[in-house]
């Protein structure tokens, strides 16, 4: 329901979360500033809507550009670098293999055609598909500006009769379910504060991993750039990887052997110290064991891609929350079988 529903409705449920995030600064304003509700809402929407719109043209627009920046860049850094380098590699082989093996050498030789001219057709079809994937992308732009401009449409009436909708869709639940909803909603802000606090940590030990491995390396910069690998390395589709691993090939390319292989093994070491820490901070931080954690990031990639990664581990503390203050009664606790009641069987006996 999850992944098909959403599909299909994600204007309108985002426009929902917008709504929900500006209702306390709206409100807020409104007693401030004495003015009208309505106008409030509207001048929150313009800066929102203004400043969201800002920031996502400025990443497309980035994207953009490094996409062809990178297509026009990757063949003439093939054939000029990474092809003369095979090429050396082979002929170094192919003597040295000669040496030991005179037979031998027509293995080797092909052997490393074939790795050229993969490299090669590899080069060529990472072109034409970034290429593609930034004209298909065009072409879905008037869908897509359909669906953005209904959201907005949305946010803006949510907005404005936010509380009267949430107060007829609270009065369409029982008694029971809307005590449920209400704590669930109080128990998700909780949880995301909690989850802000533990990527706080993770970030700042990753910061710290990064500057003392680009100092060590003598790179240029070394803090700006662990500040920024470190922030893009909390979003699970970017990560530390899309940029050191490019980077350290490169740079192996380039010739510079001992700092090619810094960055890689920087890049491992980063991956192994998250991978173990991950689940720990924040499973200490929303209440939930690390392999429970460990597993629910893992299960809600799977399921939901990067979404999922925090999503499920996100709903798993709020089911956790809302049992610990008994709203539901999902998991049994210490003591439970004592107090629970004899089965007609034990009252028999």
């Amino acid at each position: 329901m999850v992944r098909y529903l959403l599909g299909l409705i994600w204007p309108f449920f985002l426009a929902f979360v917008f709504s929900w995030v500006l209702a306390p600064i709206v409100r807020t304003l409104t007693v401030k500033c004495h003015i009208k509700y309505g106008i409030s809402a509207l001048i929150c929407l313009l800066l929102f809507f203004g400043i969201l719109g800002g920031l996502l043209l400025a990443v497309i627009l980035n994207i953009v550009s490094w996409v062809q920046e990178l297509v026009a860049w990757l063949p003439p850094f093939y054939s000029d670098t990474v092809e003369p380098m095979l090429r050396d590699a082979t002929a170094w082989a192919e003597d040295f293999v000669g040496r030991l093996d005179p037979d031998a050498t027509a293995v080797i030789t092909n052997t490393f055609s074939n790795i050229i001219s993969s490299v090669g057709s590899s080069v060529s079809n990472f072109s034409m598909k970034a290429v593609g994937a930034v004209t298909g992308w065009v072409t879905k732009l008037p869908g897509r500006m359909l669906s953005t401009v209904i959201c907005i449409i949305a946010t803006v009436f949510m907005t404005i009769d936010f509380h009267r909708i949430t107060a007829f869709l609270l009065r369409q639940m029982s008694d029971r379910t809307r005590l449920v909803v209400v704590k669930a909603k109080e128990s998700f802000v909780s949880v995301l504060k909690k989850y802000g606090k533990s990527y706080g940590i993770i970030m700042a030990i990753t910061f710290v991993e990064l500057s003392v491995g680009l100092l060590i390396l003598r790179q240029k910069n070394a803090l700006l750039l662990a500040l920024l690998i470190a922030f893009f390395d909390i979003f699970p589709v970017i990560g530390a990887g899309l940029f050191l691993v490019p980077w350290g090939v490169a740079t192996l390319a380039g010739g510079a052997l001992a700092k090619g292989l810094g960055l890689l093994a920087l890049y491992i070491i980063l991956t192994v110290v998250r991978q173990f820490l991950e689940p720990r901070i924040v499973g200490h931080q929303v209440g939930l064991h690390p392999l429970v954690t460990l597993m629910a990031m893992l299960v809600g990639t799977k399921l939901f891609g990067g979404i999922g990664l925090l999503g499920l581990p996100i709903a798993c503390a709020i089911i956790k929350s809302l049992d610990d203050t008994g709203v539901i009664h999902v998991l049994r606790k210490e003591g439970d079988e004592a107090r629970r009641p004899m089965s007609l069987v034990e009252e028999k006996k």
